[in-house]
């Protein structure tokens, strides 16, 4: 059981990759394709640090299309959700990855007439209903706001993700998976400066970027730690129990905002009043059960 704690630490790192995202998204860099290629730049950086632990290999033919497939999620997951970190809590956008948990399981009924279990739909009801009171604005109907329907495609696509990793992991190795899904990632990063507007955009910025590497640097260390060791646990176990247990993301983002608020007011897109705590802690307690029960 001790792959439990793993995917919690990964879970914590993720967290804490979330607020860097959000004070990039919100304070540094409005325009959003600019962040995108940025943050696959620094991808490349942790490349390196896989060969300590293991020496990746080339892909095979039959293994580099789902390698391309691997880059082009990466890249594309990131718009919508960087959009959804614009419009809502930092808590609330990374519970909405739970939305993901609905759409394999869906796309196995639509695919190959896979029948799922009456409490597994139970479960579906639970995250959707979850995540139409998080992202309630208080008005007289209760609808989702754009935050949703940005987390809705961001979570499909890393559900796509994870499925080709497990994919993959049936014939390459963890690190040989690893590094060649963030060398495609960047690789697919590079047509944004085939647009004279986004190279003009990104040309601009590269005083502010240079002045808040170091920034970069933490975020992408995060991203990096929490994205290898939940590749790492796929090696060996179900996607749906590691699926699972990283549902308690949000409530890393949560005590994050908790315990570094008051130090870093600008770095936190989050409301902690007594309130809203309760809240967001109920509903996700509830959210949690609708993810163990939809990924039986």
């Amino acid at each position: 059981m001790f792959w439990i704690f793993i995917v919690l630490f990964g879970s914590s790192l993720f967290a804490l990759s979330n607020i860097f995202d959000t004070y990039f998204t919100n304070r540094l860099f409005k325009d959003t394709p600019t962040l995108i290629f940025y943050s696959s730049v620094f991808n490349l950086i942790f490349v390196p640090l896989i060969f300590f632990f293991q020496t990746p290999s080339l892909p095979t033919w039959s293994e580099l299309p789902f390698f391309l497939l691997l880059g082009l999620t990466d890249i594309g997951y990131r718009y919508p959700y960087y959009k959804a970190l614009q419009n809502d809590d930092t808590s609330i956008v990374v519970s909405l990855f739970s939305l993901g948990k609905i759409f394999v399981p869906l796309l196995a009924f639509l695919i190959v007439d896979e029948r799922l279990q009456l409490t597994q739909y139970f479960g579906f009801l639970i995250i959707v209903l979850c995540s139409a009171l998080l992202t309630w604005n208080g008005g007289k109907t209760l609808r989702f706001n754009r935050s949703f329907l940005y987390m809705s495609l961001a979570s499909l696509i890393l559900s796509l993700e994870v499925v080709i990793f497990k994919y993959i992991f049936a014939s390459a190795s963890w690190s040989t998976g690893l590094t060649w899904s963030l060398v495609f990632s960047f690789l697919f990063s590079l047509p944004l400066l085939s647009s004279s507007r986004l190279r003009r955009n990104i040309i601009d910025q590269v005083h502010r970027f240079k002045t808040n590497s170091h920034f970069f640097f933490l975020e992408e260390l995060a991203t990096f730690g929490g994205f290898a060791l939940y590749t790492y646990v796929l090696t060996f176990i179900p996607v749906t129990l590691m699926e699972g247990v990283a549902s308690f993301q949000p409530f890393f983002v949560l005590l994050y905002a908790l315990l570094f608020t008051t130090l870093f007011p600008h770095a936190f897109k989050e409301k902690i009043t007594a309130r809203d705590i309760i809240k967001k802690g109920l509903l996700f307690i509830v959210m949690v059960l609708g993810v163990f029960l939809s990924v039986q």
